[in-house]
Order: structure tokens, then C-alpha cells, then sequence
């Protein structure tokens, strides 16, 4: 047997014990069992966390269609079976499910942005004013002309490298969040991830609103990074780097965690990647990355972790410690 057919076999069984240890909680035989099955192989405990990890991932999905469907008091055994239908067919069933989970929000952002990229996808944008906007992988922007002359772009989700052309009597804004930049003339990136949002110039200069009245005006090289649990710091970047993604198809990286790391380069990758080790999330990256190859720019960052990558599907990844 092929180490892929084994690692498949050793999947199906951790999904498999998911079922059975989620319909039964209470059963000490049953969970006697399963720490003797995962004690007796390290293949097992990296089965169960990838496994466990794509339930988590996909316990949103199941909960939205329980509340779609499912009368009231009927809940939790509908959901269950819908897991267990969908694990008991791996790696079919699951394959599908995770498509279904990747591609529904780029579906979403299509049909309501204004414009929109959807996995591997890059495209640059001409605004009406002459402005010009990349979008990276995964992203979203809406534009808004107002009454007032003021021109102000959202960016829904991803990120995106802005060349404005400069017209005081009209300001340019790039709104995210709770961050607001305005143009000051510049070229700039700005990007919106699950952990805060991120500003950097390139050329020029840009005056940025955040939380708590935060307010500061960055020129060339300079960046603000607002971290959801962490709050505002300013900071510095060599300028030729900034929008690197745009201009070279470059990923630059400096000190970023392992998990910032994954979460760009998983812009443009095809598929999901799971971190089945979430002790890696805090190491850090230092590197420029391909993003034309992004599952050999993957490796590459792994290895400085000391890091490797297992597919489960052709959509999933799993980094685990070596």
C-alpha cells in the first residue's frame, strides 16, 4: 500500500471516529477505543487534527442549513446526519462540501460587488476619474461617486493597490472597516485580513483614519497595521516592496507570522489550507515568494518551519509539524 493510500485510509478512519464519537459523547467504551486508535500511530493524531479542523471550518455551513430547514427541537440530529452523510463518503463527499465552502463567497461578492476577483484571480481597474486599482485574490471593492465630488472606494474584503490621481478639489477614499485613508497623491496598498487591516505607501502620501480617534499622515515607506486584539502601531517597509503582489507578482514578507503568511499566499491558491499544528501560527516568515507557484511559495515558507504538506483532496492542504 502507497503512502498515499495509506494516509487516505488513516483519514477515513478519523472521520469515522469524528461520526461516532459525536453521535455517542457519553460512551466511555467508545472513547476508550479511540484513545487507543490514537495513540498508536502519530499518522492518527495528524489525521484527527486535519479531520477535526475541516469540521470546525465546516460546523458554519451545517448550522445555517439546520436553521434553514429544520424545525425547531429536530436540530442537532439533522446536523449530525448531514456530517455523517458527508464523512462517510469521503473523500468524495468531503471534497464537495469543501467546494461548496470555498466557492459560496466568491459567488456572493460577484453578485454584489461592484468588482470582485475570485481565487487566483488578479485584475487591474481603471476608475472613471483615471485612478487605477489592483485587486489581489479574493477581493472585493465597491466605488461611490458622491454628490459632493468626494471619491470613495470600499474595500469589502482582500486587498487592493491604489494609483490615484490627485485632485484636492475632489479627495479619494479608501474605506475598510473602521479605517479610512485619504489621498494625499500616492500610490498605496491597503489590505483587509480575518486578524485587523493593513495600510502602506509606496509613493506620496496618505492621511489615515482609525479606532479611538486614531489619526496619522504616513509618506513613502511608512504603513499603519491595525490588529483586532492588538490595536493600532505605525511602522516602517522599504518602499520598492509595497504592492510587490501588483507590480512584480512578488510576495514579500518581513517578520510576518506563520499565520498572516498562510492567510496570503491562500489568496492564491485553488483550494483551503489547514493548519493541523496551530503551535506554528507564531512563527515567523522572512522571505519573497512567488505567486505565480503559491503551493511551492507553501512549501517554502513550511520548511522554515520545520513544517510539511499533506493533501487530503485536490482543494485541501494540511501543514503539519514534521
Amino acid at each position: 500500500m502507497s503512502g498515499t493510500e495509506t494516509y487516505d485510509r488513516i483519514s477515513l478512519e478519523a472521520a469515522r471516529w469524528l461520526v461516532s464519537l459525536e453521535e455517542n459523547p457519553d460512551d466511555p467504551q467508545l472513547k476508550g477505543d479511540f484513545a487507543v486508535w490514537l495513540a498508536a500511530n502519530p499518522a492518527h493524531q495528524e489525521a484527527w487534527d486535519a479531520t477535526s479542523g475541516i469540521y470546525d471550518m465546516m460546523g458554519p455551513l451545517f448550522e445555517a442549513e439546520r436553521r434553514q430547514v429544520v424545525p425547531v427541537g429536530l436540530g442537532v440530529s439533522r446536523t449530525r446526519r448531514c456530517l455523517k452523510r458527508t464523512l462517510w463518503m469521503l473523500p468524495v463527499g468531503m471534497a464537495a462540501a469543501i467546494a461548496l465552502f470555498v466557492l459560496a463567497p466568491d459567488w456572493y461578492y460577484r453578485v454584489t460587488a461592484d468588482y470582485a476577483t475570485s481565487e487566483t484571480q488578479r485584475t487591474a481597474l481603471k476608475l472613471a476619474d483615471g485612478s487605477e486599482v489592483s485587486l489581489a485574490p479574493h477581493s472585493a471593492i465597491d466605488v461611490v461617486y458622491k454628490p459632493s465630488g468626494v471619491r470613495e472606494v470600499h474595500l469589502l474584503r482582500g486587498e487592493g493597490f491604489f494609483r490615484v490621481v490627485h485632485d484636492a478639489s475632489h479627495p479619494f477614499k479608501v474605506v475598510s472597516g473602521t479605517t479610512k485613508v485619504t489621498d494625499i497623491g500616492t500610490e498605496f496598498d491597503m489590505r483587509l485580513l480575518a486578524t485587523g487591516s493593513y495600510v502602506a505607501v509606496k509613493t506620496g502620501r496618505v492621511h489615515v483614519d482609525g479606532p479611538n480617534n486614531f489619526s496619522v499622515d504616513l509618506g513613502a515607506g511608512q504603513s499603519v497595521n491595525h490588529e483586532n486584539q492588538k490595536g493600532l502601531s505605525c511602522g516602517k517597509e522599504e518602499a520598492d516592496n509595497i504592492g510587490a503582489w501588483a507590480t512584480s507578482g512578488q510576495l514579500v514578507l518581513q517578520d510576518a507570522s506563520f499565520a498572516e503568511a498562510i492567510e496570503r499566499i491562500g489568496s492564491y491558491y485553488s483550494g483551503k489550507i489547514i493548519l493541523a499544528d496551530r503551535t506554528l501560527n507564531t512563527g515567523k516568515v522572512t522571505g519573497v515568494y512567488n505567486l505565480s507557484t503559491p503551493e511551492a511559495a507553501l512549501k517554502a515558507m513550511a520548511d522554515t518551519q520545520g513544517a510539511s504538506l499533506r493533501h487530503i483532496t485536490p482543494w485541501i492542504i494540511v501543514i503539519f509539524r514534521r
